[in-house]
C-alpha cells in the first residue's frame, strides 16, 4: 500500500490503492468486500491518509487484542508501518 495512492470504499471503508480500486470496479462495480454497487468515480485518493492508516492500525489492535487473550497471536507492523504512527 502506498501513502500517495491510499484510497477506500466509499461505502465500508475498505482500504486499497486508488489506481487498482479503480480499475477492479470499473470491470464490476461493486465492492469487493461489502458487495455493495461502487461507480469507479466515487473512489477518491484520502486526502488525509497518515490519520485513516492510524485508525484502521488502532481498529486491528483492537481486534489483536481480543485474539491474544484467546490465545491467537495477531499480526505485527513493520518497519514502515511503526514510523508512520509516529
Amino acid at each position: 500500500m502506498v501513502v500517495s495512492e491510499w484510497s477506500s470504499c466509499p461505502i465500508c471503508k475498505m482500504c486499497g490503492i486508488y489506481s487498482e480500486l479503480k480499475k477492479v470496479l470499473e470491470a464490476d462495480p461493486t465492492c469487493p468486500m461489502c458487495e455493495e454497487p461502487v461507480p469507479p468515480m466515487s473512489v477518491k485518493i484520502s486526502n488525509n491518509p497518515e490519520v485513516e492508516f492510524k485508525s484502521l492500525v488502532a481498529l486491528m489492535k483492537d481486534s489483536n487484542s481480543t485474539k491474544d487473550e484467546e490465545g491467537e497471536n495477531g499480526g505485527d507492523l513493520d518497519s514502515d508501518d511503526e514510523e508512520l504512527l509516529k
